[in-house]
């Protein structure tokens, strides 16, 4: 497709949340009963107790990794635990899934959602306003894409600490002793029982869709052919050597397609103004969040402009999805659990799908850091708030990654008066 003259200023279909007592209810307890077959929660009442705590009439913003499609059904189980109302953000293409009908559901559970190209300022704003009220707890995900990697927690977004800050100095020109608080929490999932012949099964269906003959290789070796595979039978490298079974090698070859297909679409919209120092995946989802935009106005394109518009956003988002293979995660005597998450992965690109399935029923263990109260940073913040939402926003992140490795517990902090 030749570049095409679209207009970049074009209404967001914004969805706000509109809480539904009975919604919520009924939706909690379907959910309670799926999660201990499938993904029993493991909560400890001191855990419990960090988010019990946190005073209510104060803002609050839960932070979570995102490594599952489970996650937000794990913080609906925390907000019926806690008693507390949650109000999430989410991807706005979720609000479009069964026609609509998930978007109503979605959204009388408190949903509202966000584009995900980091300019969605109707979202942002919506935000700021669930933290100034303090009615609910506002629940996103730093992450920003579901990674798989349940050991390891990606890069975070910065927009926690900006919605925070914001509401704080918003509301302390009528109440200043008023505060809000960022609260770290851990989702990590760990197989009830052995998973290796499920494991080898998978990998064995991945294996005869891409005409791979059996072998002898450890799975690690098999999954890193098939990886490999993948990247050759798309032409998505222009290197020419035999399959690398080197990790270093290979998270090469991954960035270089990745580059590709980003640079490819790119092309076709110049009057896209993305600076040059912007990550790779941050590009491609204010590329998809432009062409979602152009898909809305059906009226003005051709059903073959329409179809070039999502065979785009289709290839942008495996551009992002590839950034979660990640080579060297299963190197030096890898666990079966972390080579079934790049299976997960690996299966999500091979067959398609959108939802790859677990390979077993999980425990989910949950673990709440300590409250960060945001109201001290409101001066430094006015002062420089790129640095210091930076700087506030890794400490988040390896708070969650101690976590994660189950590190020391922290305290609840006291009520205030």
């Amino acid at each position: 497709m030749k570049s095409t003259d679209f207009s970049a200023n074009v209404a967001t279909g914004f969805r706000p949340a509109k809480h539904s007592r009975w919604v919520i209810w009924a939706i909690q307890l379907w959910n309670a009963i799926g999660l201990a077959w499938h993904n029993r929660l493991r909560l400890d009442s001191r855990d419990l107790e960090i988010l019990e705590t946190i005073p209510k009439d104060s803002g609050l913003i839960l932070a979570a990794n995102h490594s599952d499609e489970m996650d937000p059904r794990i913080c609906i189980e925390l907000s019926r635990s806690s008693h507390r109302r949650f109000t999430y953000m989410i991807n706005a293409e979720a609000f479009e899934e069964w026609h609509g009908l998930y978007g109503w559901l979605l959204q009388r559970l408190g949903d509202f959602s966000v584009e995900r190209s980091g300019s969605d300022q109707t979202a942002r704003r919506y935000a700021v306003d669930v933290v100034k009220k303090g009615h609910d707890t506002l629940v996103m995900f730093p992450e920003g894409e579901i990674s798989y990697l349940n050991d390891l927690v990606q890069p975070f977004k910065t927009g926690a600490v900006h919605i925070g800050l914001q509401a704080i100095t918003e509301n302390r020109k009528i109440n200043p002793s008023w505060t809000a608080y960022l609260l770290p929490v851990a989702i990590k999932y760990h197989y009830r029982k052995p998973i290796s012949l499920i494991l080898n099964k998978r990998i064995r269906a991945l294996e005869k869709r891409l005409l791979i003959r059996a072998s002898s290789l450890t799975l690690q070796e098999k999954i890193i052919r098939i990886m490999a595979t993948i990247l050759k039978r798309q032409e998505l490298i222009s290197r020419t050597q035999g399959i690398s079974e080197q990790l270093a090698l290979l998270e090469e070859q991954i960035r270089e397609a990745q580059t590709a297909i980003l640079s490819k679409i790119e092309t076709k919209y110049p009057q896209l103004q993305i600076g040059p120092k912007t990550q790779l995946i941050d590009r491609a989802q204010k590329i998809i969040s432009f062409l979602r935009e152009q898909l809305r106005r059906k009226k003005l394109f051709s059903s073959e402009t329409k179809i070039q518009l999502q065979e785009d956003i289709n290839e942008l988002k495996q551009t992002i999805q590839m950034a979660a293979w990640q080579p060297q995660y299963i190197d030096l005597a890898p666990s079966e659990e972390r080579l079934a998450e790049t299976v997960m992965k690996l299966e999500r690109e091979v067959f398609k799908l959108k939802k790859p399935r677990p390979l077993g029923k999980r425990d989910c263990l949950v673990r709440i850091g300590r409250p960060l109260d945001l109201g001290p940073y409101v001066e430094p913040y006015q002062k420089n708030p790129s640095t210091l939402s930076h700087q506030i926003t890794e400490e988040l992140r390896k708070d969650i990654q101690i976590l994660i490795i189950f590190g020391p517990r922290f305290q609840p902090i006291e009520k205030m008066k």
